[in-house]
């Protein structure tokens, strides 16, 4: 979303509104009316195919525990998924830090992010659930949380 669309989405409501005949549209315009390209995070959930592997991990019993506070969420999210990422989670050795559904994004990889506790500095090794052999050193978000869930994160090689 561009830093100035929903200003300029509320001044075009407002003018909508002074113009507006209120007999033949009744219904006063919104800022969502005119914010074209503004897509509302907190309403999205969380990503579909993450839930799909999440429930396939608890499953075998290596799902991060700080997804049971999202738990109501996976359910849900999982009733859209379709199929099972190629790639269906990176895990750490400790199990504390997972990335799930990720995807490869220049050096990096984006997915859904589940850390129950921080390691320190901030850089781990996490490997491929599915093919242990495969490791990647990734660098953390910086955060004030030592458990946290987040949703399209993106976590750079180091």
């Amino acid at each position: 979303m561009a830093l100035l669309e929903l200003p300029i989405a509320q001044l075009t409501s407002l003018t909508a509104n002074i113009n507006r005949d209120s007999k033949k549209t009744p219904k006063p315009f919104t800022l969502q009316d005119f914010a074209l390209f503004y897509k509302d995070e907190a309403e999205e959930g969380l990503p579909p195919n993450a839930a799909m592997v999440a429930l396939s991990l608890r499953r075998e019993r290596l799902m991060p525990t700080v997804l049971v506070g999202v738990w109501p969420e996976v359910l849900a999210a999982a009733k859209e998924a379709t199929a099972m990422p190629e790639v269906r989670a990176l895990i750490s050795d400790c199990g504390s830090v997972a990335l799930l559904a990720p995807k490869p994004e220049g050096k990096g990889w984006r997915g859904l992010l589940a850390v129950d506790s921080y390691p320190p500095g901030g850089l781990i090794t996490l490997r491929d659930v599915d093919r242990e052999l495969l490791a990647y050193s990734l660098q953390l978000p910086p955060t004030d949380y030592m458990s946290f869930v987040s949703s399209d994160e993106l976590l750079a090689a180091s």
